[in-house]
């Protein structure tokens, strides 16, 4: 019985090791994010291509992680709720550039069986976007993958 305890101990202590040992270390973050990000993006965006709706819930600033909500206005999907990940992200601005705070998330809308993601920047109030969207079934093999930009504008 004794053994066993023991045995038990060490492998929870090499798992929680092992765990420790493959988080990110957020301590090496180039610049550390500005609290002043959860403000600017918390809250509903809408874009006027397909007015999706999405709500940024929350912003960790140690990670840059974005959790939250999207609604699609249209369509089979229309209505449903679906969860939103993300990242942000920073550096310090260098003399002679622009300067931007990159953004991305994404969701799976599960009633059609697609990914959709945006990755852009967040400029001037507005988050500007690539959307990447990602189809099982396509009739051509170069077809899997749509894209076009999207400005999302604060609801």
């Amino acid at each position: 019985m004794r053994i066993s305890t023991l045995t038990s101990a060490a492998c929870s202590l090499l798992l929680l090791t092992l765990s420790t040992a493959t988080a990110a270390d957020y301590t090496k973050r180039v610049v550390a994010l500005d609290p002043s990000l959860e403000a600017a993006l918390i809250g509903k965006w809408t874009n006027p291509v397909d007015h999706v709706i999405i709500e940024v819930t929350s912003v960790d600033l140690k990670s840059g992680e974005i959790k939250g909500k999207e609604w699609p206005t249209s369509g089979l999907a229309k209505g449903n709720e679906h969860d939103l990940v993300g990242w942000v992200n920073q550096a310090p601005p260098r003399e002679g550039f622009d300067n931007v705070v990159p953004v991305s998330f994404s969701t799976t809308m599960f009633e059609y069986g697609t990914l959709p993601s945006w990755s852009g920047f967040i400029k001037d109030g507005k988050i500007v976007t690539m959307h990447y969207l990602v189809w099982p079934n396509r009739t051509y093999t170069w077809d899997h993958i749509s894209s076009f930009q999207e400005t999302w504008s604060r609801m």
